[in-house]
């Protein structure tokens, strides 16, 4: 994170502020304030928020939610101890999945209404009532929980983005819970349904409450969250996510596995080959695992990012050409529940899907409108 350009204890600051300095640290390491000034007026330090700063050359490195990410935490630092960073900015603070673009400025709550919020790139500002479970401290700035970041940002945002995020929440929530006090305040911060509970009166808190109903902790990543997505979207009976499958034991994990159906698919991330040096031996323990899966008596699909993001129509209809080819048996392939932090457990009743189409779809009023195209 150090430049070169920039005087070494300025350097020091910067490391120790994760990319930030502010004039309270410049005043606690008794740094003459001025230099700071004069730094941003040459050049090599770039102004964020009133009081905050980072080094130019730095940030003109970073991408751009890294840049989002950077400019939030300055501007929350120059607020009082009642604003808090929400929405999607909180999101990118605790490193869930963004698909999709930076919003122009922060998001920001205010617990107060003489919460004064200044001085810094503006952007997407409410107050609103956080309870003290939910409010946070997070790199060195104020921000709410995860899973009150997820369940805000669900009320306005696209389906499949708010559930990507949802997945991961859940997921941490079932690694805490494998090793954590099940009343320790950190699993609360992870809670999606204690979120959506407080936000009960808000407006779209309905597409919040559908986003926590259907996250899955077995999904690990985005990719994989999209292709559940596909199969809400289109009524097609829903995976077991990351599902364990083997002859007498388990052996192999599969992304999506219809037991009924004895079909499976597989999201291949861009870069699972991209630029490695083992990209070679990569192929090869894919092509062994295949056949072996294929000898399983498993059917399978691979899909990439492209159709997950962005042709889903083609995706579900593969999907349900897969499964069309097979329909569901008397009995289904033996699998195993992939638990994280915990591993492969037998299965319980709730956690068979139906082998049925239309059981689980996606309410129409929550689906935004059609727009018109032009040109």
């Amino acid at each position: 994170m150090r430049s070169s350009d920039l005087p070494p204890d300025i350097a020091v600051l910067l490391d120790h502020g994760d990319g930030l300095i502010t004039i309270d640290d410049a005043e606690r390491t008794n740094l003459d304030t001025s230099r700071l000034r004069h730094l941003m007026a040459s050049g090599r330090l770039l102004r964020l928020a009133r009081g905050a700063y980072t080094g130019a050359r730095h940030y003109n490195t970073l991408r751009p939610w890294q840049r989002h990410v950077l400019e939030a935490r300055a501007l929350v630092q120059s607020c009082n101890s009642e604003v808090f960073l929400t929405g999607w900015s909180a999101v990118a603070i605790w490193g869930l999945p963004t698909l999709r673009k930076p919003p122009p400025g922060p998001a920001l709550v205010r617990l107060h209404p003489s919460a004064a919020v200044d001085g810094g790139r503006g952007g997407w500002i409410q107050q609103a009532n956080v309870p003290r479970a939910h409010q946070m401290r997070y790199r060195r700035a104020h921000v709410v929980s995860p899973a009150w970041a997820v369940a805000e940002m669900s009320r306005h945002s696209p389906l499949e983005q708010a559930l990507a995020a949802a997945d991961a929440v859940a997921r941490r929530a079932a690694e805490a819970a494998a090793t954590t006090d099940p009343d320790s305040r950190r699993l609360r911060t992870l809670d999606l349904d204690d979120a959506v509970a407080n936000m009960r009166h808000w407006s779209g808190v309905q597409r919040s409450r559908w986003v926590a109903q259907y996250a899955d902790p077995c999904a690990e990543t985005p990719i994989e969250s999209l292709g559940r997505f596909a199969c809400l979207q289109y009524a097609l009976p829903m995976p077991v996510a990351n599902a364990w499958v083997g002859e007498r034991h388990p052996e192999y994990r599969v992304d999506g596995l219809w037991p009924w159906h004895w079909a499976a698919f597989e999201a291949d991330g861009a870069v699972k080959y991209n630029l490695r040096p083992d990209a070679s031996d990569i192929v090869a323990a894919q092509n062994e695992r295949e056949w072996w899966l294929r000898r399983l008596g498993l059917d399978f699909t691979r899909f990439g990012w492209e159709l997950a993001a962005h042709r889903r129509p083609t995706l579900g209809g593969r999907f349900r050409q897969l499964l069309s080819d097979n329909p569901p048996r008397k009995e289904p392939i033996q699998w195993w529940k992939h638990v994280p932090g915990l591993g492969a457990v037998e299965p319980e009743a709730r956690d068979w899907p139906t082998p049925l189409n239309g059981m689980e779809r996606i309410p129409r009023h929550l689906l935004p409108p059609r727009r018109r195209r032009y040109r």
